[in-house]
């Protein structure tokens, strides 16, 4: 379950994710009453964190962990459409937009996230320029996002280039340790709902670029061997 206390912000500032920025033009009072009204949410992995067409009060801060985003089609069948990792924002659209959420958000792993209050940002939107300018640079920041990630999506390409495409993002996005392994563990299933083709397809590549020597591969992790052979078939 969910376990819901205090936020003081404190490790948002320690995380160096341009994101954050979002709230610098804030001032000393207008940040601690956005303080004030939020919280730290812990939700276990798995756990959906709104769901699509879902009002939103909240925007969430991820300050540990992962989550994704997806959406479903009339067959109930998952489309993962985003990861998120350390310093993402999500919610961003229903603060000017006041609609509901076009996606659902799900914790990939155990995360921790800072639950800020929609209507205490909305007043600062109103009466803070340089804060509403700063939300606008976020929004140009998640359509960069978009465009460098365009080819994971991109129809034209081979399901085997757009895998190791995500791979190489995955690496990017979230890190690795010093023996290449993947700090983030995505799921087969998961990498298929992205990719739009079955897990054994994907189970399969995995083989392929594992016999090639570019990566390692157990049945949670992918140690990455060599970028330059997956950058190669992109």
């Amino acid at each position: 379950m969910p376990r819901h206390y205090l936020c003081t912000m404190e490790k948002c500032s320690n995380i160096k994710v341009r994101q954050l920025h979002d709230f610098r033009s804030l001032s000393k009072k207008s940040l601690n009453r956005l303080v004030h009204t939020s919280e730290s949410l812990f939700v276990p992995k798995g756990t959906v964190i709104f769901e699509e067409n879902q009002p939103l009060n909240k925007v969430y801060c991820i300050k540990e962990g992962a989550c994704k985003f997806s959406t479903f089609d009339n067959l109930g069948r998952e489309h993962i459409t985003r990861f998120l990792g350390k310093g993402d924002i999500m919610g961003k659209r229903s603060l000017v937009s006041n609609r509901c959420a076009k996606v659902s958000a799900t914790a990939l792993v155990d995360s921790v996230l800072c639950c800020l209050d929609k209507k205490e940002i909305q007043k600062n939107l109103k009466t803070n320029p340089d804060f509403c300018n700063d939300l606008l640079s976020a929004f140009v920041d998640d359509v960069d996002t978009h465009d460098s990630t365009r080819t994971i999506y991109c129809a034209h390409k081979s399901i085997k280039q757009r895998l190791a495409k995500l791979i190489l993002y995955l690496a990017e996005k979230f890190g690795q340790e010093p023996n290449g392994k993947l700090l983030i563990r995505i799921k087969r299933e998961d990498m298929a709902s992205v990719l739009g083709t079955s897990q054994e397809y994907v189970i399969n590549l995995l083989t392929h670029f594992k016999n090639k020597g570019f990566l390692k591969i157990t049945r949670s992790e992918i140690i990455l061997d060599s970028k330059k052979g997956l950058k190669n078939l992109i």
